[in-house]
């Protein structure tokens, strides 16, 4: 499964079952996946980058630890 685009917070996030990355004072930062996977929202790509722009891209780090990836 890819990582979902979404809203938690009014913040962007990035979200996959287990781990979630939100876009926090121009950085991406690690975040609680069960938080944003409760509370968060899930929008599709071209909605995220009407509300937040062009961002950073992801940590290389992001979602490797994913079998599916």
């Amino acid at each position: 499964m890819e990582p979902k685009f979404g809203i938690w917070e009014d913040l962007p996030v990035r979200w996959a079952p287990g781990e979630a990355w939100a876009f926090i004072n121009g950085e991406w930062v690690r975040v609680h996946s069960s938080d944003v996977g409760f509370n968060g929202r899930e929008i599709d790509q071209e909605s995220f980058a009407t509300l937040f722009g062009i961002l950073k891209t992801l940590p290389a780090t992001a979602f490797q630890a994913r079998p599916d990836r």
